[in-house]
């Protein structure tokens, strides 16, 4: 009796480390790694009104980065910034270490790997306003 349900046992415990590893979101590619890499320099400097820096950074991302390059103003660069936004948002969903923050007075959202919130759209001024989504 007591060999069966210790084989019981051992049998849920292989399902549920199954069932938790399906669960668990798919390897980023090396692509994907170096676009979040650049994104985050980009949102660095963006929450700290550095156009210079996130201009440098978007030429990291070469096409995709390219209306951040050319940005003639920080609010130039942070409309380019919106628009890769959902790209890393997509390629980041179920990533550990990467959370979507929302700022509600911009109704603008983007991705972060740090939990204290660093607000690119509104810069140093706003710089802690929004909260984390996911």
């Amino acid at each position: 009796m007591k060999i069966h349900k210790l084989t019981t046992l051992f049998s849920a415990a292989i399902a549920l480390g199954m069932i938790a590893s399906l669960g668990h979101a798919a390897n980023l590619s090396d692509q994907d790694k170096k676009f979040l890499t650049s994104y985050e320099k980009i949102h660095a400097a963006l929450a700290a009104d550095d156009l210079a820096g996130a201009k440098a950074a978007a030429t990291e991302l070469g096409d995709s980065g390219s209306d951040i390059a050319k940005a003639d103003s920080l609010k130039d660069a942070r409309v380019g910034f919106e628009k890769i936004s959902a790209h890393a948002k997509t390629i980041a969903a179920g990533q550990n270490g990467y959370h979507v923050a929302h700022c509600p007075m911009l109704n603008k959202d983007w991705m972060q790997t740090s939990t204290t919130i660093s607000n690119p759209y509104g810069g140093k001024a706003m710089v802690g306003c929004g909260e984390i989504q996911k």
